[in-house]
Formats: C-alpha cells, structure tokens, sequence
C-alpha cells in the first residue's frame, strides 16, 4: 500500500518520501495524503486513487505520526466496516496492503480534489468534533456521498463499493 504524502505531511511526519515512478501500482490500494489545520489541530485527508472516497483524521499529535500507518491501516477497516462491508472484503482488502510505503504524491488532480474536499469538510466538521476519535467515521461516510467531477460525477462510496465487490470474484 502506498500513502503518497504531500511535502507539508511528510514534514510533519518527519519523514523522506520516495518517488513513486518505478514503483508498480495498483490505483485501488494508493491513498493521497494531506495536512489540514483546523481550530488550531492537525487533521489529515486520505484519498483512495481508485473511488476518490475520503477517510479523515483529526487531532493528531506527534506521538500519532510516528505511528501513522497503523493509524491509517485500522481508520480504512473501521470505516469500511462502518460502511457495511462485509468482515471477509474489508478482510481481504487489508491483507492485499501489505507494508505501507510512503512516497511522493504524483496526480494533481487528486491533490485538486483533495483540496475541494477540504472546502466541503471545512463546513462540515465541526458537527463531528469534539470527538476522542483520531478517524471521523461519521464524517467520511458523508464526504462519500459528495460527487466527484473527474470520474464522471459519481459518488466515491459508489466506486467503492463495486472496488470491494470485485474482491470476491
């Protein structure tokens, strides 16, 4: 699995990132990865290559990036489960994983998405905090059914459904 980091991510974690070119991908197991500031607190937006569905984080602190991936690993499968995905897709899902390897991000217009994203949670995330949760789930269940203009106006959790249903073919 991929987390292609922005430069202000990847700073924050402390972290070098690679280039991703001679890497072989595979689109559906990418996420974008940005740092947002809201209220004065890191939040990050993760964005699958894939279906553009968006899973956000909030509050982070610096303990949280030295151990980012497995913040990450355990946001994607509590929000897949609370999507209503079947235990043995998300299962498998997170098996084919693997390692989280981070590395620059290479399609702006996923970052450009990102960043219209950002506008649409900006005025909606204040319904979802204060919260002890690092993963808004409630929040990125919404930001699911926002449409996404550059697959065709489609909703990211449609994608993202018929993603996971071709895990049990």
């Amino acid at each position: 699995m991929f987390i292609e980091c922005t430069k202000k991510l990847a700073d924050a974690m402390k972290i070098k990132t690679n280039d991703i070119t001679p890497i072989k991908r595979e689109p559906f197991y990418e996420w974008h990865a940005n740092l947002f500031m809201f209220e004065r607190r890191k939040g990050v937006i993760l964005m699958n290559n894939q279906t553009r569905y968006c899973i956000v984080l909030y509050g982070l602190k610096a303990e949280h990036f030295k151990k980012f991936d497995v913040i990450v690993l355990n946001a994607i499968q509590e929000t897949f489960l609370a999507e209503g995905f079947p235990e043995n897709q998300v299962n498998t899902y997170m098996a084919n994983c693997g390692e989280v390897i981070y590395t620059k991000t290479h399609d702006r217009s996923i970052l450009s998405q990102i960043s219209d994203f950002h506008l649409h949670i900006s005025w909606e995330i204040e319904e979802h905090i204060p919260n002890d949760n690092l993963n808004l789930v409630e929040l990125n269940k919404w930001t699911g059914r926002l449409f996404c203009g550059t697959l065709g106006y489609a909703h990211p959790i449609e994608l993202l459904k018929k993603e996971m249903s071709m895990l049990d073919a």
